[in-house]
């Protein structure tokens, strides 16, 4: 019996390698040689990578929320830069759109009040030039070096960018993808401009650190040529200090006027300082010509006042010096006030001109602001 089976199992065996051998020899006699092999699951496969790949790739970039979705809880100020704020949260936003970061600005510092003992107010602090800069997914606002200068023809002028930094005044983060109607960009306002702008931590040695938490926007307002906010900064001290003039010495708040315009091109003719005479002056140094006596430049600051009449010995000006006084000063001190300003049109008369300054009453009814620099 077993070498029966035995027997079966081996013609099985051979049934079966003659059947392969056979399905293979037609296959071989009936094919069609010039017919490619099914390769299309593989270009599939490679082209279902490729658009994963790309999709993961714009899910990176488009990571930050979008422009509008963000900006909906937000009340919208509109100028020269847009600002969106909640003032409930004190969060403020700022649109950059991309011609923002090829523009220069000036940033104005007033402080308008402080403990009334060390920090008194209003008391301008300083102004400088700035620009912003995108370092991947951070935003610089730059302070422009403008202490060390030379015509850009010249060769030198490339040394002097080389050696002579700018500074970095803040940073902070992109907050949104671009705007689809403008490409502009969301930022965050609060950490380019609540910080301690007059460097009170750094005076009296130490004796007052920067209380980032407590400090606030009061007001923003922005115009077509200028941009203006309001911020209350908070400063604390671990101990009592001499401050008699606060409830606390241990807090104390200041508040500043930051003033952002932008740099207006027009037929200013600056005038070099002459000894002889008192100036407050702006001064830097000039290396286009490096065999002069010195680099030093200084020029004086001053209104920009033409002569409607260049011949005359005295002449109105083209465009006067103008100064609204406020609706919001009181009626009786209105023409004191106005007197006052208008006085110093004697001073200006002594070089040529006439009604050189006027003092203007806003009206009680105005529907413009003040802070607009249009007007001032």
């Amino acid at each position: 019996m077993k070498i029966l089976i035995d027997l079966l199992s081996f013609y099985m065996y051979n049934y079966t390698v003659y059947s392969i051998l056979v399905c293979i020899s037609f296959s071989c006699v009936f094919s069609d040689p010039y017919e490619q092999l099914d390769v299309d699951f593989l270009k599939n496969k490679k082209k279902s990578t490729q658009v994963s790949k790309k999709a993961a790739i714009e899910k990176k970039k488009n990571k930050l929320p979008a422009y509008n979705e963000i900006i909906k809880a937000y009340e919208k100020i509109e100028g020269m830069f847009d600002f969106y704020w909640d003032k409930e949260k004190n969060k403020l936003l700022l649109s950059l759109a991309p011609e923002n970061f090829t523009q220069n600005y000036i940033q104005n510092i007033t402080r308008q009040s402080g403990d009334a003992y060390y920090y008194g107010g209003p008391s301008m602090l300083y102004e400088f030039p700035f620009t912003f800069k995108q370092v991947g997914d951070k935003i610089q606002l730059i302070h422009i070096n403008v202490l060390f200068r030379a015509d850009e023809d010249r060769a030198i002028s490339k040394a002097v960018e080389n050696d002579f930094s700018n500074s970095i005044v803040a940073t902070t983060q992109i907050l949104s993808s671009p705007s689809k109607e403008n490409e502009a960009i969301l930022i965050d306002a609060n950490k380019l401009f609540i910080r301690d702008i007059g460097y009170v931590s750094q005076h009296r040695k130490g004796k007052y650190t920067f209380d980032y938490k407590n400090s606030y926007f009061l007001d923003i307002k922005s115009f077509v040529y200028n941009s203006e906010l309001e911020i209350s900064a908070q400063y604390k001290s671990n101990k009592f200090t001499n401050s008699y003039t606060l409830p606390n010495s241990r807090s104390m708040e200041i508040k500043y006027h930051i003033s952002i315009s932008t740099l207006i091109d027009n037929d200013y003719m600056p005038r070099k300082v002459d000894d002889r005479i008192g100036y407050f002056s702006t001064i830097f140094q000039d290396y286009t010509n490096t065999l002069q006596e010195t680099q030093y430049v200084r020029y004086i600051n001053r209104w920009n006042l033409v002569k409607k009449d260049p011949y005359a010995k005295i002449s109105e000006p083209v465009q006067p010096i103008v100064y609204w006084i406020e609706n919001t000063v009181p009626e009786e001190f209105r023409g004191a006030i106005k007197d006052g300003i208008e006085a110093w049109n004697l001073a200006f008369e002594n070089i040529g001109f006439k009604n050189a300054i006027i003092a203007k009453q806003m009206p009680d009814d105005a529907d413009w602001d003040p802070a607009d620099s249009r007007y001032s």
